[in-house]
């Protein structure tokens, strides 16, 4: 049996869209994915779909209306990356249309299921990092705190740092996916970073020293001293450290970056 793929361009908009015509197509489509990375096969009928914004607006209202947990599912899902979620969100659209608001509450189903633990796994690592996150103060006062992450989380940061540092201007910077936003007291903005200091903090975990001031040397030599001062040795527990803040954080850390082996030298 040949199963019916929609392709989108990977965009929050395109998937949107492929769902919608997906909805109103006349055959059943199955599977609605991003194009990038697709690999069709002889049960495969792959059509891509142009992005349009209106669809992927009606679309978009339409979940609105019903609750702002459907739309959250829709964004999360979207943020979580995950390739299915175009699949699960297309079951949904057409449970919602049968059920309305209480498709969302039908966790009986497989895609309403999926969408609500990648929504839950989206909005914890969002709120972990708020509490993780650390800022560079560089010599011009600009602040800089990068990080990777497993999801696409870096709005949901910028938003809360939006009210928590609005005096401050400072840059977000998710190294795994060379994404980094801008606030500079008023607005939100994209930008990009050096790649060369990109790619040393992606390395090591920290800027070069000499972008850092004298002031933030002297801030980060008291976390690491109230670090250790708070640690207890004969109670240390990597195993159990590593499951509240996983190793993938600590590279960014000021307070954990010893206890991170060093990158292989290279020749």
């Amino acid at each position: 049996m040949v199963e019916t793929t929609y392709l989108y361009d990977g965009s929050f908009e395109g998937m949107l869209t492929a769902i919608a015509m997906a909805v109103k197509a006349p055959e059943r489509v199955q599977t609605v994915c991003p194009a990038s990375g697709f690999a069709p096969t002889l049960f495969h009928a792959a059509t891509t779909i142009e992005s349009d914004r209106e669809q992927a607006s009606r679309l978009f209202h339409y979940l609105q209306g019903l609750s702002q947990e459907a739309a959250r599912l829709a964004i999360n899902g979207f943020l979580s990356e995950d390739r299915s979620v175009g699949s699960h969100l297309l079951e949904f659209v057409r449970l919602s249309l049968a059920l309305s608001r209480e498709a969302s509450a039908l966790y009986s189903n497989d895609a309403v299921r999926a969408l609500h633990s990648l929504s839950r796994r989206v909005s914890f690592e969002a709120h972990r990092l708020n509490g993780l996150l650390r800022f560079r103060i560089l010599a011009d006062g600009l602040q800089y705190a990068p990080f990777s992450a497993d999801h696409n989380v870096i709005g949901y940061c910028a938003d809360h740092f939006r009210h928590r540092l609005a005096n401050r201007r400072w840059i977000l910077h998710d190294l795994g996916r060379n994404l980094a936003l801008y606030w500079n007291t008023e607005s939100l903005q994209t930008v990009e970073v050096d790649a060369d200091i990109g790619s040393h903090v992606g390395r090591f975990g920290e800027l070069p020293q000499e972008r850092l001031t004298e002031e933030e040397h002297y801030y980060q030599e008291l976390w690491r001293t109230f670090h250790t001062s708070i640690a207890n040795p004969d109670r240390e527990n990597t195993v159990l450290q590593a499951k509240f803040i996983p190793r993938r954080y600590w590279r960014y850390l000021v307070e954990k970056q010893s206890e991170i082996a060093p990158p292989p030298r290279t020749a």
